[in-house]
């Protein structure tokens, strides 16, 4: 059985484990809004947010293999982010790296002892 000190171990390995391979991103909080005052449909405000995730490009030539995340088979060009469990991605529909936008389209909570990260797929909106 895993102690809380240990969790809190594991978190901050994993942090000096990744910090040479983050970068920022943006992810898109769509939150609803009131409503339209002449269509009286709900209005949605989208408010970007800047965090270090993991990304990871993902080809299925490259290695050949086939990879699964919370249920999603990756397909050639999906890429694979993780996220530190500090984010609240409960809002997020997509993301945008480097003017390129992504929809999340798979999230997948991972850790030991307790959620230390979200590791999701993302495909480019076209």
């Amino acid at each position: 059985m895993l102690s809380k000190s240990d969790v809190e171990w594991i978190k901050s390995n994993r942090t000096e484990i990744t910090e040479s391979r983050t970068e920022s991103i943006e992810i898109i909080h769509v939150t609803e809004g009131g409503e339209d005052p002449y269509t009286g449909e709900t209005t949605t405000t989208e408010t970007p947010e800047t965090v270090d995730v993991v990304w990871k490009e993902y080809s299925t030539v490259a290695n050949g293999d086939r990879s699964v995340v919370a249920g999603v088979e990756l397909q050639q060009n999906d890429v694979k982010v993780s996220f530190n469990s500090d984010v609240d991605l409960s809002d997020v529909t997509h993301v945008i790296r480097q003017g390129v936008k992504y929809e999340l389209i798979a999230i997948d909570e991972k850790g030991i002892g307790e959620i230390n990260r979200y590791e999701c797929v993302a495909r480019q909106v076209v």
